[in-house]
């Protein structure tokens, strides 16, 4: 555990996002003074609690203007960072602390991953520190009792849905040769503890499952992963047929780690850091494709904030991003296949599109700014393969998008 709490560190170090020098017009907040913590989590009342693992407390944010509201002292450094349903309470790591006083409700100094058990906040589901156990165990604090869950492997992450339904435990098979070991990624009725489905077995490839995260109405589940592997970010539906998706936008392998944050019941942050490239992306669920990219934030801390429609990204630091800005400067409308790759330029006045293939002898096209400013509309005939478009841009980064019937196309330049 210690090893993986520093693999964990160093990744961090190298997968944080930066700012340039031109301020992202999407940021709403950045907050610097906090490292190496788990998922922030978001209170019912918008504000945003962050693990701050270098000074071994919790730190509040007001989740609108990203202004410390106050620090909550910690009896130990937090591996994890998990609020009550109701916002009463908070498990960090071992301990359950009340979120108004600071105080210590309960301790388990033996507990690593610890959930509660939705809607309850005095019942909780926890893993062990130990690199050999295959059980979970839930806890009733209001009698101190226990009871005992058992796979036949090392049960390396779990979490709850926000509604209480859904319990998903990843395990590994680290008994086998490292080249034979497999992963497995299972869902449970949270509250019977008896296994729904067994979502997946494959090869580990040498990667670890971790940060698990159910969508706000729990339609889907996925799944990050610390290092190994393909970095991907698969998660699945929660309900029959069980439908898989495994996204991978990478041009290159990044040697680091992958994470995904669901955004409503409707899109996924998914954010890869690692010594090679570092970004993050939005996927449309329902459209299967991608709507936004950026490399400015590689992270492993993404969550939504459904208070204020804002995504937070973590890692050394902390930025809140407006998803209203986001989506305002891409269209999602049209569920379409895209156009085939196009090339655009963009010099003296005037832009360049080549390479569209399409059966129409017009196209919608449309400019806009990196605000979600429209700033060009129109019917374009495309007489040849040549697209050429006078058009008088300030200094910046534009997103062009191209529909041509049930084709569409997006990208910046």
């Amino acid at each position: 555990m210690k090893h993986k709490m520093f693999l964990f560190a160093v990744l961090l170090l190298i997968s944080t996002y930066s700012l340039s020098a031109q301020e992202d017009p999407n940021v709403m907040w950045t907050y610097k003074d906090a490292s190496f913590s788990t998922y922030p989590a978001v209170h019912p009342n918008g504000n945003v609690l962050i693990g701050d693992g270098s000074k071994g407390d919790v730190i509040e944010l007001n989740g609108l203007t990203g202004e410390l509201v106050r620090r909550i002292p910690l009896p130990a450094p937090t591996s994890s960072l998990i609020l009550s349903k109701d916002g009463s309470r908070l498990a960090a790591s071992g301990y359950i602390i009340d979120v108004e006083t600071g105080a210590v409700i309960k301790a388990h100094p033996r507990a690593a991953a610890v959930r509660f058990l939705h809607p309850s906040n005095t019942k909780v589901i926890y893993t062990l520190f130990n690199q050999n156990d295959t059980s979970w165990v839930v806890w009733d604090m209001d009698n101190d009792t226990y009871k005992n869950y058992q796979i036949p492997h090392l049960v390396t992450s779990i979490d709850v849905s926000n509604d209480g339904r859904f319990l998903a435990v990843a395990s590994k098979e680290t008994s086998l040769p490292i080249n034979e070991q497999r992963t497995h990624f299972y869902l449970y009725n949270a509250q019977t503890m008896q296994p729904i489905r067994e979502l997946e077995n494959v090869l580990a490839e040498g990667r670890t499952i971790e940060f698990i995260q159910f969508s706000e109405n729990a339609k889907y589940v996925g799944y990050g992963q610390l290092t190994g592997g393909t970095p991907k970010a698969t998660f699945f539906s929660c309900e029959s047929p069980y439908k898989k998706w495994e996204v991978n936008k990478m041009d290159q392998p990044p040697y680091g780690m992958t994470s995904i944050g669901f955004i409503k019941d409707e899109y996924t942050f998914m954010t890869t850091g690692g010594l090679t490239e570092s970004y993050s992306l939005i996927w449309d669920i329902n459209h299967e494709k991608e709507i936004y990219r950026t490399n400015k934030y590689g992270s492993s801390l993404p969550i939504f904030n459904p208070k204020y429609n804002s995504i937070i990204v973590g890692g050394i630091g902390y930025v809140s991003l407006d998803f209203n800005k986001i989506l305002n400067s891409v269209s999602v409308d049209e569920p379409n296949e895209p156009i085939l790759k196009f090339i655009s330029d963009y010099r003296n006045g005037i832009l360049m599109i080549s390479g569209i293939e399409s059966n129409s002898q017009e196209i919608n096209l449309s400019i806009n700014d990196i605000q979600g400013n429209m700033v060009f509309q129109n019917r374009v005939k495309q007489v040849s393969d040549i697209i050429e478009i006078p058009i008088k841009l300030q200094s910046g980064v534009y997103i062009l998008q191209i529909q041509d019937g049930n084709n569409y196309h997006s990208e910046n330049f």
